[in-house]
Protein backbone atom coordinates (compact mmCIF):
# COMPACT_ATOMS: atom_id res chain seq x y z
CA UNK A 1 0.00 0.00 0.00
CA UNK A 2 3.03 2.71 0.74
CA UNK A 3 4.38 2.00 -2.28
CA UNK A 4 1.22 2.51 -4.42
CA UNK A 5 0.66 5.61 -2.06
CA UNK A 6 4.33 7.14 -3.10
CA UNK A 7 3.87 5.71 -6.44
CA UNK A 8 0.57 8.16 -7.07
CA UNK A 9 2.38 10.89 -5.20
CA UNK A 10 4.91 10.83 -7.73
CA UNK A 11 2.62 10.86 -10.78
CA UNK A 12 0.53 13.47 -9.12
CA UNK A 13 3.63 15.84 -8.56
CA UNK A 14 5.03 14.95 -12.44
CA UNK A 15 1.44 16.06 -13.73
CA UNK A 16 1.37 19.32 -12.28
CA UNK A 17 4.70 20.20 -13.11
CA UNK A 18 3.48 19.59 -16.63
CA UNK A 19 0.61 21.50 -16.26
CA UNK A 20 1.64 25.05 -13.88
CA UNK A 21 5.24 25.30 -14.30
CA UNK A 22 4.97 26.07 -17.85
CA UNK A 23 1.96 28.32 -17.66
CA UNK A 24 4.14 30.07 -14.55
CA UNK A 25 7.42 30.13 -17.23
CA UNK A 26 4.71 31.61 -19.44
CA UNK A 27 3.57 34.22 -17.19
CA UNK A 28 6.88 35.25 -16.19
CA UNK A 29 8.16 35.38 -20.29
CA UNK A 30 5.58 37.52 -20.64
CA UNK A 31 6.45 39.87 -17.87
CA UNK A 32 10.12 39.71 -19.21
CA UNK A 33 8.57 40.73 -23.03
CA UNK A 34 7.17 43.60 -21.03
CA UNK A 35 9.86 44.93 -19.22
CA UNK A 36 12.18 44.08 -22.73
CA UNK A 37 14.12 41.56 -21.49
CA UNK A 38 13.10 39.12 -23.95
CA UNK A 39 11.36 38.12 -27.23
CA UNK A 40 8.71 35.34 -27.46
CA UNK A 41 9.76 33.31 -30.06
CA UNK A 42 5.85 32.43 -31.59
CA UNK A 43 5.35 30.60 -34.79
CA UNK A 44 2.42 31.03 -37.05
CA UNK A 45 -0.54 28.37 -37.20
CA UNK A 46 -0.46 29.06 -40.78
CA UNK A 47 0.86 30.48 -43.45
CA UNK A 48 -0.58 31.91 -46.96
CA UNK A 49 2.03 31.85 -49.86
CA UNK A 50 0.31 34.80 -51.76
CA UNK A 51 1.29 37.05 -48.37
CA UNK A 52 4.82 36.97 -50.04
CA UNK A 53 3.74 39.03 -53.13
CA UNK A 54 1.15 41.59 -51.49
CA UNK A 55 2.80 44.82 -51.13
CA UNK A 56 0.47 47.65 -49.20
CA UNK A 57 1.83 51.71 -48.97
CA UNK A 58 0.86 52.49 -45.77
CA UNK A 59 2.57 55.79 -45.66
CA UNK A 60 0.62 58.37 -44.08
CA UNK A 61 1.32 61.25 -46.77
CA UNK A 62 -1.70 60.86 -49.61
CA UNK A 63 -0.57 61.30 -53.55
CA UNK A 64 -2.93 63.74 -55.53
CA UNK A 65 -4.60 60.63 -57.27
CA UNK A 66 -5.07 58.61 -54.42
CA UNK A 67 -6.87 61.91 -53.04
CA UNK A 68 -8.84 62.73 -56.27
CA UNK A 69 -9.56 58.60 -56.44
CA UNK A 70 -11.16 58.70 -53.23
CA UNK A 71 -12.68 62.14 -53.61
CA UNK A 72 -14.68 60.57 -56.63
CA UNK A 73 -15.61 57.27 -54.86
CA UNK A 74 -17.25 59.35 -52.13
CA UNK A 75 -19.13 61.75 -54.87
CA UNK A 76 -20.16 58.00 -55.87
CA UNK A 77 -21.24 57.35 -53.12
CA UNK A 78 -23.60 59.99 -51.68
CA UNK A 79 -24.89 60.50 -54.88
CA UNK A 80 -26.14 56.78 -55.35
CA UNK A 81 -26.99 56.40 -51.51
CA UNK A 82 -27.41 59.94 -50.13
CA UNK A 83 -25.81 60.87 -46.74
CA UNK A 84 -26.79 59.02 -43.79
CA UNK A 85 -28.35 60.80 -40.66
CA UNK A 86 -25.87 60.15 -38.37
CA UNK A 87 -23.54 62.02 -40.48
CA UNK A 88 -25.29 65.04 -40.84
CA UNK A 89 -24.31 68.25 -38.87
CA UNK A 90 -27.31 69.99 -37.33
CA UNK A 91 -25.79 72.12 -34.51
CA UNK A 92 -22.91 74.01 -34.54
CA UNK A 93 -20.24 72.86 -32.34
CA UNK A 94 -18.41 76.02 -30.85
CA UNK A 95 -14.87 75.44 -29.16
CA UNK A 96 -14.09 75.55 -25.52
CA UNK A 97 -11.46 78.18 -26.27
CA UNK A 98 -14.18 80.57 -26.99
CA UNK A 99 -14.48 83.88 -25.08
CA UNK A 100 -17.97 83.02 -24.15
CA UNK A 101 -16.99 79.59 -22.29
CA UNK A 102 -16.27 81.29 -19.05
CA UNK A 103 -19.79 83.35 -19.33
CA UNK A 104 -21.70 80.22 -20.08
CA UNK A 105 -20.13 78.34 -17.32
CA UNK A 106 -20.06 81.14 -14.58
CA UNK A 107 -24.07 82.50 -14.76
CA UNK A 108 -23.68 84.92 -12.19
CA UNK A 109 -20.88 87.17 -14.07
CA UNK A 110 -23.53 88.02 -17.13
CA UNK A 111 -27.30 89.64 -16.24
CA UNK A 112 -30.06 88.90 -18.62
CA UNK A 113 -30.37 91.98 -20.55
CA UNK A 114 -34.36 92.84 -21.35
CA UNK A 115 -34.70 94.24 -24.73
CA UNK A 116 -37.92 95.46 -25.23
CA UNK A 117 -39.89 98.08 -23.29
CA UNK A 118 -40.54 97.30 -19.50
CA UNK A 119 -44.91 98.17 -18.97
CA UNK A 120 -46.63 99.89 -16.37
CA UNK A 121 -43.33 102.58 -15.88
CA UNK A 122 -42.06 104.53 -18.78
CA UNK A 123 -38.44 105.68 -17.43
CA UNK A 124 -38.55 109.32 -19.08
CA UNK A 125 -36.55 112.53 -18.19
CA UNK A 126 -37.95 115.78 -18.74
CA UNK A 127 -36.24 118.41 -20.74
CA UNK A 128 -36.04 122.52 -21.43
CA UNK A 129 -38.77 123.09 -23.42
CA UNK A 130 -38.42 122.77 -27.29
CA UNK A 131 -39.77 126.75 -27.32
CA UNK A 132 -38.62 127.96 -24.56
CA UNK A 133 -36.46 130.79 -27.19
CA UNK A 134 -39.32 131.91 -28.67
CA UNK A 135 -42.47 131.01 -27.13
CA UNK A 136 -44.27 133.20 -30.26
CA UNK A 137 -45.68 130.22 -32.46
CA UNK A 138 -49.29 130.99 -30.96
CA UNK A 139 -51.08 129.99 -28.11
CA UNK A 140 -52.07 126.60 -29.38
CA UNK A 141 -49.35 124.57 -30.70
CA UNK A 142 -51.29 122.34 -33.48
CA UNK A 143 -47.88 120.56 -34.77
CA UNK A 144 -44.83 119.25 -33.97
CA UNK A 145 -42.17 117.37 -36.20
CA UNK A 146 -38.63 115.86 -35.61
CA UNK A 147 -36.21 116.14 -38.55
CA UNK A 148 -35.76 113.00 -39.97
CA UNK A 149 -31.91 113.14 -39.98
CA UNK A 150 -30.56 115.64 -37.62
CA UNK A 151 -30.97 116.28 -33.91
CA UNK A 152 -33.87 119.32 -35.06
CA UNK A 153 -37.91 119.68 -34.40
CA UNK A 154 -39.82 121.97 -36.01
CA UNK A 155 -42.78 123.74 -34.07
CA UNK A 156 -46.02 125.24 -35.09
CA UNK A 157 -49.04 127.21 -34.19
CA UNK A 158 -51.99 129.09 -34.97
CA UNK A 159 -50.01 132.69 -34.68
CA UNK A 160 -48.42 131.60 -38.43
CA UNK A 161 -45.17 131.39 -36.84
CA UNK A 162 -42.62 128.49 -37.76
CA UNK A 163 -39.42 127.80 -35.77
CA UNK A 164 -36.22 124.73 -36.18
CA UNK A 165 -34.70 124.50 -32.91
CA UNK A 166 -31.88 122.22 -32.19
CA UNK A 167 -32.45 119.56 -29.35
CA UNK A 168 -30.87 117.37 -26.50
CA UNK A 169 -28.79 120.25 -25.25
CA UNK A 170 -29.37 121.97 -21.77
CA UNK A 171 -30.94 124.90 -23.92
CA UNK A 172 -32.83 124.22 -27.36
CA UNK A 173 -31.12 126.73 -29.42
CA UNK A 174 -33.38 128.17 -32.39
CA UNK A 175 -32.49 127.98 -35.72
CA UNK A 176 -34.46 129.60 -37.70
CA UNK A 177 -37.94 131.06 -37.24
CA UNK A 178 -40.44 132.88 -40.16
CA UNK A 179 -44.23 134.22 -40.33
CA UNK A 180 -46.53 133.17 -42.37
CA UNK A 181 -49.31 136.42 -42.44
CA UNK A 182 -52.70 135.16 -42.39
CA UNK A 183 -51.39 131.70 -41.80
CA UNK A 184 -53.19 129.50 -38.71
CA UNK A 185 -50.86 126.61 -39.24
CA UNK A 186 -52.53 123.30 -39.04
CA UNK A 187 -49.94 121.02 -40.23
CA UNK A 188 -46.24 121.12 -40.59
CA UNK A 189 -43.82 117.98 -41.46
CA UNK A 190 -40.38 117.41 -42.80
CA UNK A 191 -40.06 115.83 -46.21
CA UNK A 192 -38.54 111.88 -46.14
CA UNK A 193 -35.02 113.40 -46.59
CA UNK A 194 -35.25 116.19 -44.57
CA UNK A 195 -34.45 118.76 -47.06
CA UNK A 196 -37.94 120.61 -47.45
CA UNK A 197 -41.01 121.14 -44.70
CA UNK A 198 -44.49 121.28 -45.98
CA UNK A 199 -46.36 123.62 -44.28
CA UNK A 200 -50.93 124.08 -44.58
CA UNK A 201 -53.49 125.42 -42.94
CA UNK A 202 -57.15 124.74 -43.17
CA UNK A 203 -58.14 128.84 -43.60
CA UNK A 204 -56.39 128.83 -46.98
CA UNK A 205 -55.97 128.22 -50.61
CA UNK A 206 -51.98 128.14 -50.65
CA UNK A 207 -49.70 125.72 -48.95
CA UNK A 208 -46.08 126.55 -47.61
CA UNK A 209 -42.81 124.57 -48.95
CA UNK A 210 -39.69 125.79 -46.56
CA UNK A 211 -36.35 124.77 -48.09
CA UNK A 212 -34.28 124.00 -44.86
CA UNK A 213 -30.67 124.40 -47.24
CA UNK A 214 -31.68 127.97 -48.76
CA UNK A 215 -33.83 128.89 -45.29
CA UNK A 216 -36.24 130.10 -47.83
CA UNK A 217 -39.99 129.82 -47.75
CA UNK A 218 -42.37 129.30 -51.05
CA UNK A 219 -46.01 129.73 -51.26
CA UNK A 220 -47.94 127.63 -53.49
CA UNK A 221 -51.25 127.22 -54.49
CA UNK A 222 -53.27 123.68 -54.14
CA UNK A 223 -55.28 122.84 -57.76
CA UNK A 224 -58.63 124.73 -58.16
CA UNK A 225 -60.59 121.94 -56.73
CA UNK A 226 -59.06 122.05 -53.54
CA UNK A 227 -60.43 125.17 -51.56
CA UNK A 228 -59.38 124.53 -47.92
CA UNK A 229 -57.61 121.38 -47.29
CA UNK A 230 -59.09 120.65 -43.65
CA UNK A 231 -57.07 117.17 -44.35
CA UNK A 232 -52.95 117.57 -45.37
CA UNK A 233 -51.02 114.38 -45.11
CA UNK A 234 -47.71 113.39 -47.07
CA UNK A 235 -47.21 110.27 -48.02
CA UNK A 236 -43.86 108.02 -46.10
CA UNK A 237 -41.87 107.83 -49.16
CA UNK A 238 -42.88 111.48 -50.18
CA UNK A 239 -44.49 111.23 -53.61
CA UNK A 240 -47.99 111.65 -52.61
CA UNK A 241 -50.24 114.43 -50.62
CA UNK A 242 -53.53 113.37 -49.56
CA UNK A 243 -55.74 116.46 -48.93
CA UNK A 244 -59.65 116.73 -48.66
CA UNK A 245 -62.27 119.77 -47.22
CA UNK A 246 -64.33 117.21 -45.06
CA UNK A 247 -66.73 116.42 -47.95
CA UNK A 248 -66.78 113.12 -49.59
CA UNK A 249 -64.05 113.43 -51.58
CA UNK A 250 -60.03 112.70 -51.30
CA UNK A 251 -57.77 114.39 -53.91
CA UNK A 252 -54.63 113.33 -54.09
CA UNK A 253 -51.44 115.07 -55.73
CA UNK A 254 -47.93 114.46 -57.05
CA UNK A 255 -45.41 116.12 -54.89
CA UNK A 256 -42.95 116.65 -56.88
CA UNK A 257 -44.87 117.99 -60.16
CA UNK A 258 -48.07 119.55 -57.48
CA UNK A 259 -50.72 118.37 -60.14
CA UNK A 260 -53.99 116.44 -58.95
CA UNK A 261 -53.37 113.12 -59.74
CA UNK A 262 -56.92 111.43 -58.89
CA UNK A 263 -59.76 112.41 -56.99
CA UNK A 264 -61.35 109.60 -54.51
CA UNK A 265 -65.20 109.60 -53.94
CA UNK A 266 -65.73 107.77 -50.19
CA UNK A 267 -69.28 106.92 -49.40
CA UNK A 268 -69.55 109.80 -46.52
CA UNK A 269 -68.08 113.24 -45.49
CA UNK A 270 -64.23 112.19 -44.89
CA UNK A 271 -62.51 112.63 -41.56
CA UNK A 272 -59.05 111.75 -41.94
CA UNK A 273 -56.52 109.88 -43.77
CA UNK A 274 -53.68 107.65 -43.59
CA UNK A 275 -51.15 106.12 -45.95
CA UNK A 276 -50.05 102.73 -45.13
CA UNK A 277 -46.66 102.43 -44.21
CA UNK A 278 -45.11 101.40 -47.84
CA UNK A 279 -47.26 104.16 -49.23
CA UNK A 280 -48.80 101.80 -51.44
CA UNK A 281 -52.41 101.92 -50.08
CA UNK A 282 -54.63 104.97 -48.44
CA UNK A 283 -56.93 104.78 -45.57
CA UNK A 284 -59.97 106.85 -45.69
CA UNK A 285 -61.92 107.59 -42.48
CA UNK A 286 -65.61 108.09 -42.80
CA UNK A 287 -67.34 110.71 -40.40
CA UNK A 288 -70.09 107.78 -39.91
CA UNK A 289 -67.10 105.12 -39.07
CA UNK A 290 -66.45 103.66 -42.08
CA UNK A 291 -62.90 102.71 -43.39
CA UNK A 292 -62.51 102.71 -47.37
CA UNK A 293 -59.05 101.12 -47.77
CA UNK A 294 -57.50 102.14 -51.87
CA UNK A 295 -55.19 100.66 -53.73
CA UNK A 296 -52.80 103.62 -55.22
CA UNK A 297 -51.61 101.57 -58.20
CA UNK A 298 -54.83 101.09 -59.32
CA UNK A 299 -56.98 104.01 -57.49
CA UNK A 300 -59.71 101.72 -56.47
CA UNK A 301 -61.20 100.74 -53.06
CA UNK A 302 -60.06 97.40 -51.90
CA UNK A 303 -61.77 97.05 -48.84
CA UNK A 304 -64.74 98.77 -46.52
CA UNK A 305 -65.18 98.18 -43.29
CA UNK A 306 -66.94 99.89 -40.74
CA UNK A 307 -64.79 100.57 -36.98
CA UNK A 308 -66.45 98.44 -34.27
CA UNK A 309 -68.26 100.32 -32.22
CA UNK A 310 -67.92 103.59 -33.95
CA UNK A 311 -69.99 106.13 -33.70
CA UNK A 312 -68.35 109.72 -34.77
CA UNK A 313 -64.80 108.73 -36.34
CA UNK A 314 -62.17 111.06 -35.31
CA UNK A 315 -58.63 110.35 -36.45
CA UNK A 316 -56.29 107.39 -37.97
CA UNK A 317 -52.41 106.26 -37.41
CA UNK A 318 -50.65 102.94 -38.08
CA UNK A 319 -47.41 101.47 -36.56
CA UNK A 320 -44.10 102.23 -38.49
CA UNK A 321 -44.12 98.09 -39.18
CA UNK A 322 -47.46 98.50 -40.55
CA UNK A 323 -48.84 95.40 -38.50
CA UNK A 324 -51.18 97.72 -36.25
CA UNK A 325 -53.91 100.11 -37.09
CA UNK A 326 -55.39 102.35 -34.65
CA UNK A 327 -58.59 104.60 -34.48
CA UNK A 328 -59.61 107.40 -32.57
CA UNK A 329 -63.90 108.35 -32.30
CA UNK A 330 -65.69 111.11 -30.42
CA UNK A 331 -66.61 108.85 -27.45
CA UNK A 332 -62.71 108.74 -26.47
CA UNK A 333 -62.40 105.26 -27.87
CA UNK A 334 -59.71 103.81 -29.05
CA UNK A 335 -59.13 100.84 -31.22
CA UNK A 336 -56.42 98.78 -32.34
CA UNK A 337 -56.58 96.40 -35.51
CA UNK A 338 -53.94 94.49 -36.83
CA UNK A 339 -53.83 94.79 -40.44
CA UNK A 340 -53.59 91.17 -41.28
CA UNK A 341 -57.13 90.65 -40.05
CA UNK A 342 -58.48 93.54 -42.12
CA UNK A 343 -59.30 91.31 -45.15
CA UNK A 344 -62.13 89.31 -43.03
CA UNK A 345 -65.85 90.53 -43.57
CA UNK A 346 -66.34 92.38 -40.03
CA UNK A 347 -62.72 92.84 -38.94
CA UNK A 348 -62.87 92.82 -34.73
CA UNK A 349 -59.73 95.41 -32.76
CA UNK A 350 -57.15 93.23 -31.04
CA UNK A 351 -57.53 95.54 -28.16
CA UNK A 352 -60.03 98.51 -27.02
CA UNK A 353 -58.94 101.34 -24.73
CA UNK A 354 -61.36 103.44 -23.25
CA UNK A 355 -59.25 105.38 -20.67
CA UNK A 356 -60.43 109.14 -22.42
CA UNK A 357 -63.95 110.05 -22.05
CA UNK A 358 -63.43 112.49 -24.85
CA UNK A 359 -63.14 112.88 -28.65
CA UNK A 360 -59.64 111.62 -29.45
CA UNK A 361 -57.87 114.31 -31.87
CA UNK A 362 -54.17 112.47 -31.87
CA UNK A 363 -53.12 109.18 -31.89
CA UNK A 364 -49.59 108.21 -33.00
CA UNK A 365 -47.26 105.26 -32.31
CA UNK A 366 -43.11 105.45 -31.91
CA UNK A 367 -40.65 104.55 -34.39
CA UNK A 368 -40.43 100.68 -32.77
CA UNK A 369 -44.36 100.44 -32.50
CA UNK A 370 -43.86 100.05 -28.54
CA UNK A 371 -45.60 102.88 -27.50
CA UNK A 372 -49.16 104.51 -28.73
CA UNK A 373 -50.38 108.06 -27.56
CA UNK A 374 -53.66 108.98 -27.58
CA UNK A 375 -55.12 112.43 -26.71
CA UNK A 376 -57.49 114.34 -26.50
CA UNK A 377 -57.67 118.73 -27.02
CA UNK A 378 -61.20 118.68 -25.14
CA UNK A 379 -60.05 117.92 -21.41
CA UNK A 380 -56.69 118.99 -19.46
CA UNK A 381 -54.21 116.57 -19.37
CA UNK A 382 -56.01 114.10 -21.49
CA UNK A 383 -53.01 112.03 -22.86
CA UNK A 384 -51.89 108.61 -22.38
CA UNK A 385 -49.13 106.35 -23.42
CA UNK A 386 -50.26 102.42 -23.98
CA UNK A 387 -47.39 99.77 -24.05
CA UNK A 388 -47.60 97.26 -26.87
CA UNK A 389 -48.32 94.57 -26.88
CA UNK A 390 -49.09 94.01 -23.69
CA UNK A 391 -51.93 97.55 -23.88
CA UNK A 392 -50.84 98.33 -20.48
CA UNK A 393 -51.29 102.23 -19.57
CA UNK A 394 -47.78 103.93 -18.46
CA UNK A 395 -49.28 104.89 -14.93
CA UNK A 396 -46.26 107.53 -14.65
CA UNK A 397 -47.21 109.62 -17.35
CA UNK A 398 -48.20 112.29 -16.63
CA UNK A 399 -47.08 113.30 -13.91
CA UNK A 400 -48.31 115.83 -11.67
CA UNK A 401 -47.57 118.78 -13.51
CA UNK A 402 -50.21 120.34 -15.55
CA UNK A 403 -49.85 119.98 -19.34
CA UNK A 404 -53.24 121.88 -19.44
CA UNK A 405 -55.23 121.14 -23.18
CA UNK A 406 -52.80 118.60 -25.74
CA UNK A 407 -52.87 119.68 -29.21
CA UNK A 408 -50.29 117.24 -30.45
CA UNK A 409 -47.66 113.98 -29.15
CA UNK A 410 -45.05 113.05 -31.63
CA UNK A 411 -41.52 111.01 -31.26
CA UNK A 412 -38.24 111.18 -32.62
CA UNK A 413 -37.04 109.19 -35.69
CA UNK A 414 -35.31 106.73 -33.02
CA UNK A 415 -38.09 107.34 -30.47
CA UNK A 416 -35.05 109.08 -27.61
CA UNK A 417 -37.47 111.47 -27.37
CA UNK A 418 -41.12 113.02 -27.42
CA UNK A 419 -42.75 116.50 -27.55
CA UNK A 420 -45.92 117.40 -26.63
CA UNK A 421 -47.92 120.84 -27.44
CA UNK A 422 -50.74 122.23 -25.79
CA UNK A 423 -52.92 125.24 -25.69
CA UNK A 424 -50.77 127.44 -24.01
CA UNK A 425 -47.91 127.53 -25.97
CA UNK A 426 -45.71 125.32 -24.91
CA UNK A 427 -43.74 122.73 -26.24
CA UNK A 428 -42.60 120.51 -23.91
CA UNK A 429 -39.93 118.09 -24.84
CA UNK A 430 -38.74 114.90 -22.80
CA UNK A 431 -35.77 111.70 -22.88
CA UNK A 432 -37.10 108.39 -23.09
CA UNK A 433 -34.24 106.38 -21.62
CA UNK A 434 -35.22 103.25 -23.07
CA UNK A 435 -33.99 104.28 -26.48
CA UNK A 436 -30.46 105.30 -26.58
CA UNK A 437 -30.34 107.14 -29.85
CA UNK A 438 -32.10 110.29 -31.64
Amino acid sequence: MKRNMSKLQEEESRLSSLLFNKSDNFIKKLSRQDKGEGELNLKPAWIDDDDSELCTNISTKKSKKTEIYSQKLKQKYETLMGTPSWAKVTKKIKSENDSDSIVRTVGHLQKNKTRGLKKDVLELKEFPKVNSETGNEGPIITCIDFHPKISAAMVAGQAGVVSLFSIGGDVNSKLHSFKLKKFKVSTAQFTPDGSEAYISSKLSHEYCVYNLVKAEPTQIQLPKIVKKPKIFKMSPNGKYMATAEGFDEVYLICVQSRELLRSLKHNTNVESVLFSHDSEQLYCYGVEGQITLWDLSTFRAIKKFYDHGCVSASCLSMSPCGRLLATGSGEGIVNIYETANLATTEPLPVKTISNLTTKITNVKFNATSEILSISSSYYPNAVKLVHIPSYHIFNNFPKQNNLCQVETVTFSPNSGYMAVGNNKGCAYLYRLKHYKNY
